[in-house]
């Protein structure tokens, strides 16, 4: 961030910063090494991070609950992915976010139901709420101190500053009944969720499938197809007008959401034959990916 402090508001600024970085640290978190099907087969009535065994830059919080989730990750997903109004970037604040929920007729739970963010993105969160002096909760905070514990960003003269921005930070719900509050997860919805947030991370980790995903949006799909994939996102709140953000969520709803109650050629807007044509021609151009690109690679 280029934001200038001098003088005594800028070391009561570092004071201030270095306390918060320093708070709640004993309740920091630790990671466990599993493949993608020993993530999604465990089970845990706590929050469990993961390192992904394929592809260490990748981290999964996986989840006991979706409000649980949401507390941790909303705010700063509303922040990455949805702001395309306000003429600058800004963290909500509690009473703001409830309010944007409301609009959105969402709440806590049912948000978002997996999330993916950059650490070079959540280390531009945390340094505008702390401009803002936004409160941030407690399940945000053991976010930013398991990046700080981990060497994934550091304090530096009163902001943050990121060590590994290019690693990416998911998350997933566990399985769950239906709550009084929360929609019920099934373990098909598990798996739909963990693969489309891992496609996420393979685009932002693997700079040649990214590139292979941008010319098959420019140079394969009509004008109109496009077309269908933005109304649809638009229709989630996505900020449609960052293409970048477009095109990894097209690869994601198109090839890794085997989950008709999330993504289907009704919901896109076309026939089925449409859709099962896009998905050929992704195939056909042998995508640089290990991920599978048949949903039955990953159900076992």
């Amino acid at each position: 961030m280029g934001v200038r402090r001098s003088g005594s508001v800028f070391r009561h600024g570092w004071l201030l910063a270095c306390l918060l970085a320093l708070s709640n640290l004993a309740w920091s978190l630790d990671f466990y090494s599993g493949d993608f099907q020993q993530i999604l087969r465990s089970r845990s009535d706590s929050l469990t991070v993961w390192q992904y065994a394929d592809n260490p830059n990748i981290y999964v919080f996986d989840f006991p609950g979706l409000s649980h989730q949401g507390r941790s990750f909303n705010r700063v997903t509303q922040f990455t992915e949805q702001q395309f109004m306000e003429p600058y970037p800004k963290v909500l604040t509690d009473a703001e976010l409830s309010r944007y929920f409301e609009a959105a007729r969402r709440t806590q739970a049912d948000f978002a139901f997996g999330h993916d963010i950059l650490v070079s993105e959540l280390v531009q969160f945390y340094n505008y709420a702390l401009r803002d002096k936004v409160e941030l909760n407690s399940d945000e905070v053991l976010v930013r101190n398991f990046l700080l514990e981990h060497g994934m960003m550091r304090m530096w003269r009163g902001f943050y500053q990121g060590l590994r921005p290019d690693v990416v930070i998911l998350s997933v719900p566990q399985e769950q009944g239906r709550k009084s509050n929360e929609p019920m997860v099934s373990g098909d919805a598990r798996l739909a969720i963990l693969l489309h947030e891992m496609s996420h991370g393979e685009y932002y980790s693997n700079g040649h499938y990214a590139k292979y995903c941008q010319r098959f949006w420019y140079e394969t799909l009509s004008e109109e197809q496009r077309g269908h994939f933005k109304r649809f996102l638009a229709a989630f709140n996505y900020a449609v007008q960052n293409e970048e953000l477009v095109i990894n969520e097209m690869q994601a709803y198109l090839m890794f959401t085997p989950d008709p109650k999330s993504f289907s050629a009704r919901k896109l807007g076309v026939g089925d034959d449409e859709l099962q044509a896009m998905r050929e021609a992704f195939r056909k151009g042998r995508p640089p990916t290990r991920l599978p690109l048949t949903f039955s690679g990953y159900i076992q």
